[in-house]
């Protein structure tokens, strides 16, 4: 906050890095096949542009440090938490001192929508690169979120339930893959929206085969659900997961920046088993009916050259 310093040397030395990165990125297909699957979702916007000798160009070391000295300028609208094994009568006097004697002159900011969005209907893209007789798929699906406790913690769980089953289907039943993944993520600010990726490695021959495959088991999960035991699978992961969470500072440190970011009851953090409760079979198939929208998703495959 009080003392920042320009170093030249440690600059030039993250450029060279940088620049080092981006001549041989050009040589990998899973580089540009994630270039295309970052620039498809944010519909091509300026602020994802893929790392390039241009972007490389604009860095500026004394802007870069006019930008910095104006946000460390003002410690009034900072947060800050802390975790960990300390009193709080021991903490407190160390807060006074360093903190409470930061700038503060009160600004008042809020976030900006910079109109980052993701393209709407059915989009589909193939990348052709290499040479390796190895291809990869991506299908994301996005549409409008409801932002609140059951949802986020269904719509999260429904994708760990269902990776379970693809992973039976495309990995051990067809023998097609050797892993699939799948996850979901939300977002609240400055839109409530959503997205369900799923992705996986396959012959390219075998590509439109268990992308078949894939849209046949969203058809079942919507129509019929998952069973119990899957569901089952999913809380005792859980279960094993939180046992092992709570002792960790990481785990503290995010549930409770997020539970303040959210405007949330940070109590909810130990509510845990309450939480389980809300995974049932019917949770699952009306989550998965609302948000694997088969009229808005983006598909994005990579090819070999030649294929």
């Amino acid at each position: 906050f009080t003392a920042p310093r320009k170093d030249e040397t440690a600059f030039l030395s993250f450029q060279a890095r940088i620049r080092g990165f981006i001549q041989n990125r050009h040589m990998s297909p899973e580089l540009a096949f994630q270039d295309t699957v970052q620039a498809t979702m944010s519909s091509y916007h300026f602020r994802t542009r893929p790392w390039s000798e241009d972007i490389l160009g604009e860095m500026n070391l004394n802007k870069s440090f006019r930008i910095y000295q104006d946000r460390f300028a003002d410690a009034s609208d900072f947060s800050f938490f802390f975790v960990g094994n300390f009193e709080y009568a021991t903490l407190k006097p160390l807060v006074e001192r360093y903190l409470g004697g930061l700038p503060s002159i009160g600004r008042k900011e809020a976030w900006v929508d910079r109109k980052i969005e993701a393209p709407k209907g059915v989009i589909e893209k193939e990348v052709v690169k290499g040479l390796e007789p190895k291809s990869r798929v991506t299908m994301i699906f996005t549409g409008p979120f409801e932002w609140n406790r059951k949802t986020n913690y269904v719509l999260s769980s429904m994708a760990r339930a269902f990776g379970i089953k693809l992973r039976e289907v495309l990995r051990e039943d067809k023998g097609g893959t050797y892993g699939v993944g799948i996850w979901s993520s939300t977002s609240r600010y400055p839109d409530e929206e959503y997205s369900i990726n799923i992705t996986f490695g396959c012959s390219p021959d075998r590509v439109e085969e268990l992308t078949e495959s894939v849209f046949v088991q969203i058809d079942s999960l919507r129509n019929f659900g998952l069973p119990e035991s899957y569901l089952a699978k999913v809380k005792e992961n859980q279960r094993r997961d939180r046992e092992t969470n709570l002792k960790k500072n990481g785990y503290w440190l995010n549930a409770l920046r997020g539970k303040y970011y959210h405007g949330e009851d940070p109590l909810e953090i130990l509510r845990f088993d309450e939480q389980l409760e809300l995974l049932t079979v019917d949770a699952v198939q009306a989550t998965a009916r609302d948000y694997f929208n088969k009229k808005n998703y983006v598909k994005v495959v990579l090819l070999p050259e030649g294929s």
